[in-house]
């Protein structure tokens, strides 16, 4: 009978089996294991521990998961709790435990970018956190906005949104906050910024538009973030819907094109779906269609992915993730249900999930090693310097490193 290994001995093994592996090779093999893995590898050597805690290996491990799709997770919210189901499983939903516990009291999820997740409470305390790594960092608070113009009414509607400014290596989530006029015929707004790497908030540009949502996240897409939104009030009217883009690294907005053949007259939506934005049309009597951006910037590449038929009967719909084989969409239905379409037969499969909760709202996050806590600049810049595009000089000192250990 075998007798069970001790965790010291299985180190030891995996340190005799990695030496034997060349440099490059052990990298490639880290670089696409799951954060729980790696965080129990860093417990193997102090090589090991500056390797995985590098920025390089970060960014190498989150770039892996993007290219393979892999590692990805969805994220429930439900009032104060969130729960995690793994994507390759979909079989049980798991209760998370979040920085903003201790105040049991609703929460929003107001971003998600590179396995970070920023949440607030009702009190808009708000935490940066990485779900994987368990790391997490409350943000500076800011004052309860209230404009000096006497007729401008409290704020009515503020979003939030989580970007990735890759030029200054910078997390930044954006606050849009909306005043309207006692007249409810005038609005003004007001845009801050918070910078993970300053940690900071500034104040950048106002939005012109008037938000259609009080309490939607942005969409990232492309290094931008999006919003629905129309051009002024229209009470009376059903107001043209239209899509906004906040560029993370400009700081600016801009008007998103919409698909030309679409009809206008529907109430939208905006998602993130495989790397492309999407938008989501509610007809009143036609069902509900799905486009998708294919190549952003350009509105000729708008394609119509999915048209839901029986949509009368759905409130909302959000499209999440495509299957591994990409011929199916999970799509979250009425916030009470997960959904596969097929979009060859057009059909609709309900998932079982245990555990899932009555109503949620789901959001994809794929794990990460992305610290809350950044890196000095200038030790980032220098190590950016080692190597040639490919940071082979990088990698070849990185990877003698932990072979001597080994």
């Amino acid at each position: 009978m075998k007798t069970p290994t001790s965790s010291t001995e299985t180190q030891l093994e995996i340190q005799a089996i990695m030496a034997e592996l060349p440099p490059e090779v052990i990298i490639n093999i880290l670089s696409r294991l799951q954060v729980g893995r790696l965080l129990c590898f860093r417990s193997i050597a102090k090589t090991w521990r500056s390797l995985i805690d590098s920025p390089y290996f970060v960014d190498l491990h989150l770039e892996k998961s993007a290219e393979a799709k892999s590692h990805l997770s969805l994220i429930l919210r439900k009032d104060s709790d969130l729960y995690y189901i793994n994507f390759d499983s979909l079989d049980d939903a798991v209760e998370l435990n979040h920085p903003l516990m201790c105040y049991s009291n609703r929460i929003r999820v107001l971003g998600s970018c590179n396995g970070l997740l920023c949440i607030c409470n009702v009190a808009e305390d708000i935490a940066l956190w990485n779900p994987s790594t368990k790391k997490y960092r409350v943000l500076p608070s800011l004052p309860s906005d209230r404009k000096r113009d006497s007729g401008m009414c409290l704020c009515g509607a503020r979003v939030y949104g989580l970007g990735y400014d890759a030029g200054h290596d910078d997390y930044k989530l954006v606050r849009i906050s909306q005043f309207i006029g006692l007249d409810y015929l005038s609005f003004e707004s007001e845009v801050k910024v918070y910078s993970l790497r300053n940690n900071a908030w500034k104040k950048v540009e106002d939005m012109p538009y008037v938000l259609c949502y009080t309490r939607k996240m942005g969409i990232l897409v492309s290094g931008c973030v999006h919003w629905v939104v129309t051009r002024q009030l229209e009470l009376d009217q059903l107001a043209t819907e239209l899509v906004i883009a906040f560029d993370i690294v400009k700081e600016t907005f801009r008007e998103v094109p919409m698909p030309e053949s679409m009809n206008r007259k529907c109430q939208i939506d905006v998602g993130y779906l495989g790397g492309c934005l999407c938008i989501v049309a509610k007809y009143e009597d036609a069902g509900v269609d799905v486009w998708t951006l294919k190549e952003y910037g350009v509105r000729e590449s708008w394609s119509k992915l999915l048209t839901l038929t029986q949509a009368r009967r759905i409130k909302s719909v959000r499209p999440l993730v495509y299957s591994k084989n990409g011929r199916e969409v999970l799509l979250e239905q009425d916030h009470e249900n997960l959904v596969w379409f097929d979009l060859k037969s057009q059909r609709v499969k309900s998932v079982k999930v245990r555990g899932l909760p009555d109503l949620f709202e789901a959001v994809v996050c794929m794990e990460s090693l992305v610290s809350v806590h950044p890196s000095r600049r200038d030790d980032r810049k220098k190590q950016e310097s080692v190597g040639g595009k490919k940071n082979k000089k990088r990698d070849d000192f990185l990877a003698e490193g932990f072979k001597l250990v080994l």
